[in-house]
């Protein structure tokens, strides 16, 4: 009987030790795939981050009022009021 005693303790034993491996390797695969995700995510910040600072530079570029006349007069063709040249025709004498 005592040997069957220290069988079930031995059994017992073992079972709490793959338990706890068990439990340690699935926290440690947590781990790694949450330090994946975080280097994912700091990934995902820098590229935002250029993202915004590109854009950034771009909106500052065109709130440049220089760069809104260049563009307005190049792309769009529109000239300042007094840059209206007038073409007044003369009527001819001979016809009313």
């Amino acid at each position: 009987m005592n040997k069957n005693v220290n069988f079930r303790k031995a059994v017992t034993i073992l079972a709490l030790f793959l338990t706890l491996a068990g439990i340690h390797l699935f926290i440690y695969a947590q781990n790694i795939s949450l330090k994946y995700q975080i280097t994912d995510l700091k990934i995902k910040l820098n590229e935002l981050d250029s993202t915004t600072a590109a854009l950034g530079s771009r909106a500052a570029r065109e709130e440049d009022l220089a760069f809104i006349e260049k563009t307005a007069k190049g792309r769009l063709g529109m000239i300042y009021p007094e840059d209206i040249i007038y073409i007044v025709k003369a009527e001819n004498p001979g016809r009313k």
